[in-house]
């Protein structure tokens, strides 16, 4: 895929990720976000992974990722999901579902609400921190009496571009 934005509207990081609050959910703030680094503390092949997803502008499936590793010599699958999972659960990357894809969490720490907009046509994808859907879902789990590990939404639609188009 190309990226399709244009110079206006990119983020200076890759894998663009917004926070707002729920009263500015729908405003693009991912352009105000300087390029992540590398958090410390990782595994060679977390380390490996990491430098793929931040040098992507879209979400990467692992068999696109061990693509982007085979020439720093990573040749096994299981290798790049072992990473794929060490970095999940230090809270530094996020797999999105619907696309089996991850990108780059701009948080920092683990968390355990993540709601994402997802493009049906272009396949950006921007992480919101939105307030309200934190605040909401968490007391509905626990009155249902339900141990929640993660929550995932995954918005699709279209982006302001591709809307326009």
């Amino acid at each position: 895929m190309t990226d399709k934005l244009p110079q206006s509207e990119k983020s200076n990081k890759p894998n663009s990720v917004a926070k707002t609050s729920s009263k500015d959910a729908g405003n693009d703030n991912a352009a105000a976000h300087d390029a992540r680094k590398r958090p410390s503390g990782l595994l060679k092949n977390e380390k490996l992974v990491w430098d793929a997803l931040s040098g992507s502008i879209e979400p990467l499936k692992a068999y696109e990722i061990l693509d982007k590793l085979k020439e720093q010599g990573v040749r096994a699958p299981m290798t790049v999901y072992r990473a794929l999972d060490g970095l999940e659960a230090k809270g530094h990357i996020h797999k999105l579902d619907g696309m089996n894809a991850f990108v780059l969490c701009n948080h920092e720490g683990p968390h355990v609400v993540q709601t994402f907009l997802v493009c049906e046509r272009c396949s950006t994808v921007k992480e919101l921190q939105v307030v309200a859907v934190e605040a909401d879902i968490a007391p509905a789990v626990r009155a249902a009496d339900f141990d929640m590990h993660t929550a995932r939404l995954e918005i699709k639609g279209n982006c302001i571009n591709c809307a326009a188009a």
